[in-house]
């Protein structure tokens, strides 16, 4: 069985702010379905996407909505 994690949950196993996994749910940038009313993740989905680089790739979009946050 798929093992389901909180957005509280992925930001502890990304190592950012609770806010910053939002925006990237709300944005499509990291897997996520809005249920009820709140964010779930799918454990093995986030895994993945660590293991394939693509968190990486995300530090720029990352960089860029932090920046935009204090213009």
């Amino acid at each position: 069985m798929e093992q389901i994690l909180t957005a509280s949950q992925v930001a502890d196993l990304l190592q950012v702010h609770l806010r910053t996994v939002y925006k990237l749910a709300r944005k499509g940038l990291i897997p996520g379905r809005k249920f009820g009313g709140g964010w779930r993740f799918s454990k093995e989905e986030i895994l993945k996407m660590i293991s394939t680089g693509r968190l990486a790739s995300l530090q720029s979009e990352l960089s860029e909505i932090t920046a935009a946050e204090f213009k």
